[in-house]
């Protein structure tokens, strides 16, 4: 939202925050790894953005059985996420795009 506004810097612990405690950050919006619905789904968190090469089955599980690699996965997904996100914003405002 502060994106055309000219603010495409940011400095915040809420990715990092929010992957620890069960949600992944995806193209299409939130996802809630501790949802069973993710028991079995052996896709990748997001196919639309290459981040961590691990399955949402496999993340599911680590959350589960809190695994402290989980937290390490989940942090490290959602900052290359946001990484992309930006990325693609400010390319977007050197085309006068957005």
């Amino acid at each position: 939202a502060v994106v055309p506004l000219g603010i495409d810097t940011m400095d915040s612990c809420n990715p990092t925050r929010i992957a620890r405690h069960g949600t992944l950050l995806c193209t299409g919006g939130e996802l809630k790894i501790k949802q069973s619905r993710f028991l079995d789904d052996h896709g990748p968190i997001d196919p639309a953005v290459e981040t961590i090469s691990h399955s949402r089955a496999y993340l599911h599980h680590l959350f589960k059985q809190h695994e402290p690699l989980y937290m390490t996965l989940a942090s490290q997904h959602n900052l290359i996420f946001m990484h992309k996100l930006l990325a693609d914003m400010r390319q977007k405002i050197l085309n006068d795009e957005l």
